[in-house]
């Protein structure tokens, strides 16, 4: 019995007579057989290959699709439309933070004194080296806010300066201690800031850090603000005040303004980032949708890779994925009704100063609109185009207006898609939009990691569909090469009983 391998193939012949008798190679003529045997493995195999191909193109797709989707899930919330921003007339005496909360306005800021935390100073010491022992035994406690406190034990030639500092600044205790070098005395200062905030210092060991023993302890002070006029004090350099957040910053002696409006350019920053976006996706849709596939190009086998270097295998498998989303039912579609939804005319109400109003919009009347044909621009067809003079100009004079044609909300369900296509805003219509095609495109590739991998989706079963039939041909490739090797070898038996009888006679003839 022998076992030989051909192509990965397991192959049962009884007896193997390659070209003993006749001389001719039968191994090389039986691979050449089995070329044109294997052209339908080969076929399978390579259409295989583009399956998984086309997966990998829909995968890269659909990335696409959900980068613009989360883009999209901002513009359909009025939180992305009303933020605000507030400006300081002096920085380095106020500085001020709005949020969403905060309504458009002004207010008047002076300061007469900041917040101050309680601050302990000792005396010089000479000290250099902070690694260096003190000279004395005793104990130190440092007490901060809230009676919270750390006792440090001095023992004369072993405590460092560096673990006493490291001692209370680990304790947790609300109190920083530090070593000022160029006076070289120790500083503690407490975390927080006004009257409340209060530091003591005590023990016999006070001394060895330049310090004087308390009986009270040190209180910091408040800050003290006048607001629009009116004195506020408060414990910390920072407050709230109608969704706006004041950082107090310096001592004045006049009055600061601050000013609140709302922030359209971000506004603008996000419309613009959408518009890039989409174009973006019609630009790949249209790559890989118009490019036409060529025949010539093909995968390679693993016979013809052997005959290329890897440079040449990138370059022709390039040419091969060309075209493989030609026509795409799923991309086309995606296309066409995202600009359905951004074409029709949104239904809703919006706020004015003399009250909620009806009103329909569409995209041009804040300045957004598809790009018009131009002879040798066939390529900017289906993009958006943002005219930003004109938005800006709605945002100041109706911001509502844009809000209302962003986020609007249907009240129909989507058991009635056209009255609801209707009411909803744009940032709606195109979220969903996206997320009914890449579901789409999930049914058709699944969720297997690996491109070639049989599962439920439509590729997944048409690579089952091929791996069964792949069987088959391996099945029949594996028969087909042992009939040969039969065949071979029952020539080369029959050629050797020839070969005998021929010997015989002769002999039997000079005999």
């Amino acid at each position: 019995m022998r076992r030989s391998e051909e192509g990965g193939r397991t192959l049962n012949n009884s007896i193997k007579l390659s070209g003993m008798v006749s001389g001719l190679d039968t191994d090389t003529i039986i691979k050449q057989l089995m070329k044109i045997e294997r052209a339908p493995l080969d076929k399978l195999t390579q259409e295989k290959q583009k399956i998984a191909w086309k997966r990998d193109e829909y995968r890269e797709m659909n990335t696409m699709l959900s980068s613009l989707r989360t883009l999209t899930d901002k513009l359909r919330f009025s939180t992305s439309f009303n933020k605000q921003s507030a400006s300081s007339s002096d920085t380095s005496i106020v500085t001020a933070t709005a949020s969403s909360a905060a309504s458009s306005g002004s207010f008047t800021i002076k300061v007469n004194a900041l917040a101050t935390s309680a601050l302990v100073t000792g005396s010089s010491l000479g000290v250099t080296d902070l690694k260096s022992t003190v000279g004395t035994s005793g104990q130190i406690t440092v007490e901060g806010t809230g009676g919270k406190k750390v006792n440090v034990d001095l023992t004369a030639g072993v405590t460092s300066y560096n673990t006493i500092i490291n001692t209370v600044n680990n304790a947790n205790i609300g109190v920083k201690m530090s070593f000022d070098s160029i006076n070289s005395r120790f500083m503690l200062t407490n975390t927080a800031t006004g009257e409340s905030s209060t530091l003591q210092v005590s023990g016999s060991g006070v001394a060895a850090l330049g310090l004087t023993e308390m009986t009270q302890p040190q209180v910091g002070s408040n800050a003290e603000v006048e607001v629009n006029g009116q004195p506020l004090t408060m414990e910390k350099n920072a407050f709230e005040l109608n969704g706006v957040r004041f950082d107090l910053k310096g001592v004045s002696t006049n009055s600061t303004t601050v000013t609140v409006t709302k922030d359209t350019s971000n506004v603008v920053d996000q419309i613009k980032g959408f518009v890039e976006e989409y174009n973006k996706l019609v630009d790949q849709i249209n790559l890989k949708t118009k490019a036409i596939p060529s025949r010539s190009y093909t995968p390679l086998t693993d016979e013809q890779k052997e005959g290329m270097t890897e440079k040449q295998i990138e370059l022709w498998e390039g040419k091969a994925k060309i075209g493989l989303l030609y026509r795409d039912d799923i991309l086309q579609d995606t296309l066409n009704t995202l600009k359905m939804s951004l074409l029709k005319k949104v239904d809703t109400k919006i706020s004015t100063p003399e009250g909620m109003k009806d009103v329909s919009i569409t995209i041009s009347d804040i300045g957004l609109s598809f790009k018009a044909f131009k002879k040798g621009a066939i390529g900017e067809l289906g993009k958006l185009e943002l005219d930003e003079t004109k938005l800006k100009d709605v945002l100041d004079k109706d911001p509502n207006l844009v809000t209302g044609l962003f986020t609007a909300s249907s009240p129909f369900s989507k058991l009635e898609p056209e009255y609801k296509m209707e009411h909803d805003g744009i940032g709606e219509r195109v979220y969903d939009t996206l997320f009914t095609q890449m579901n789409k495109i999930f049914n058709r590739i699944g969720n297997a990691t690996a491109s070639d991998a049989a599962d439920t989706s439509q590729l997944g079963s048409r690579i089952r569909d091929i791996n069964s039939r792949m069987d088959i041909v391996k099945y029949r490739l594996q028969n087909a090469e042992d009939r040969y090797y039969k065949q071979f070898t029952a020539m080369e038996m029959a050629l050797q009983k020839l070969n005998s009888k021929g010997s015989w006679l002769a002999s039997q003839l000079g005999n």
